[in-house]
């Protein structure tokens, strides 16, 4: 579906902190149509936002891409309100942006549809529109959806790429492992720090060179060649004192570190001696 960007019209229904964050983007590239949110004084100030664009609370005109920006819960019943509205004709492209969802969660069969879920923080949209450039972007969907959208995101300078529809819940699961959820563990390991005693110097982090040198090292290297630590030389003693230790701590506490002990081992037992890891496996496994 060859387009000449400049010639088209993208709306939005639910121009949040990711729609208002996109559409601002978009609107050096394409002609910004409707910002439809609930209420007009939202709309309003996404519009203000963005800078394009009519606040509306309702679809009322075509456009030629329709960007569903809702939170996933509410995907679905954006996408019937715009089927209903009968603005959609059979060359439009509408999307989501869910990590989780796929494209089948819009449940239009009378254009062309897809999802494409950036891989970026979205929490403040005025620091999101000057740190976007090289958001990598999921993207799913039909094949013509897909050739209209990718040279729209490459535009803004992000970075889209192919998914597969059926694994899009496993997809997004490893984006939150490794997003979400490594900030619990830097908060995890933080306050076991407290535990023992030790205070952050006037809000500076003592872990924070050593996480900083260990994702410079992944990033650079391997899982294999980044990996130090007990696990890694099969020093079953240490491993043994901190599950010790962390009996008198709150149960997750040890719970994560087994949890994250029995991954550790698989890869350490590429490298690491045979007898030390299974001595290694029985104090991680649960």
């Amino acid at each position: 579906m060859p387009d000449n960007l400049s010639s088209l019209t993208l709306s939005c229904i639910g121009a949040g902190r990711l729609g208002k964050t996109l559409c601002h983007l978009f609107a050096q590239h394409l002609h910004i149509g409707h910002i439809i949110n609930c209420s007009e004084d939202s709309a309003r100030l996404a519009v203000k936002f963005i800078g394009a664009g009519q606040a509306r609370r309702v679809p009322v005109d075509s456009a030629d891409i329709w960007l569903i920006a809702t939170p996933d819960n509410e995907i679905k019943a954006a996408s019937a309100v715009l089927r209903t509205a009968s603005v959609l004709r059979e060359s439009d492209t509408v999307f989501h942006c869910s990590g989780a969802l796929n494209a089948a969660e819009l449940d239009i069969s009378d254009c062309h549809t897809a999802s494409v879920h950036p891989i970026h923080s979205f929490a403040d949209p005025q620091q999101s529109i000057s740190q976007f450039a090289g958001t990598p972007c999921g993207m799913e969907g039909n094949r013509s959806a897909l050739d209209r959208l990718q040279p729209l995101f490459e535009r803004v300078a992000a970075k889209p790429f192919v998914i597969d529809s059926q694994q899009k819940a496993l997809y997004h699961a490893a984006t939150v492992m490794t997003c979400n959820y490594l900030v619990s563990l830097l908060e995890l390991g933080q306050k076991m720090l407290t535990a023992a005693g030790v205070s952050p110097q006037q809000g500076v982090n003592p872990l924070e060179p050593l996480i900083r040198q260990t994702l410079d090292n992944y990033f650079n290297t391997d899982a294999i060649s980044a990996l130090t630590g007990p696990i890694s030389r099969g020093d079953t003693a240490t491993v043994a004192s901190h599950i010790q230790a962390l009996q008198q701590q709150p149960n997750n506490w040890q719970q994560v570190y087994r949890a994250l002990g029995n991954t550790t081992r698989v890869i350490a037992a590429k490298a690491g001696p045979e007898q030390a890891q299974k001595t290694l496996a029985q104090l991680t496994d649960f």
